[in-house]
């Protein structure tokens, strides 16, 4: 596995409660720069939302196993609130995690709860972060965090209340012609 010191070195920290310091295209521009050709088209797989052949690597296989974790519990703790058969509480064994998803889906309105989960996703790769922290795995890790940081940074109140209107104004269209 490849280190890069010099490029590593110079990324900014990423917090998820402030805005991005970098955008990830402009991360992903200077990774192309920086990185061998191999390890870029590896970082072009760590994606939110991976498919294919991304799997192959070990940090977006861990990756897509705790989301897929994270959404089972959600969809079982749903299915509950609301009554369906078949959602039958099941042990994952992570009290801590079954505890913070439960206040999310209880506790909090929707875009608080999105919120949440990226945060818990946030803090899921900070703790993968371990080993070095100039690695092409390290570099997909912040890549992974900084969509994140842009998922959360592009919700909107304003943009979701024009959103919700004009949905709203094609229904009114729709039922009354």
């Amino acid at each position: 596995m490849a280190e890069y010191y010099y490029f590593a070195s110079t990324l900014p920290m990423l917090d998820m409660t402030k805005e991005a310091p970098i955008s990830y295209s402009g991360f992903m521009a200077a990774a192309k720069d920086n990185l061998s050709a191999r390890d870029y088209r590896d970082l072009e797989k760590a994606v939110l939302s991976p498919s294919g052949d991304s799997a192959k690597l070990p940090v977006v296989r861990s990756w897509q196993e705790y989301v897929g974790k994270i959404r089972r519990m959600m969809n079982s703790m749903r299915a509950q609130k609301l009554g369906f058969p078949g959602y039958e509480r099941k042990e994952s064994g992570d009290r801590l995690l079954e505890e913070k998803i439960r206040r999310i889906i209880e506790d909090l309105d929707p875009l608080q709860a999105e919120r949440a989960v990226l945060s818990l996703y946030f803090d899921f790769l900070s703790s993968e972060e371990g080993g070095s922290p100039f690695s092409s795995r390290a570099l997909m890790i912040y890549a992974l965090k900084l969509q994140l940081i842009e998922r959360s940074s592009s919700f909107s109140e304003e943009k979701g209340s024009k959103e919700f209107d004009r949905l709203y104004k094609i229904i009114e269209e729709d039922i009354f012609r």
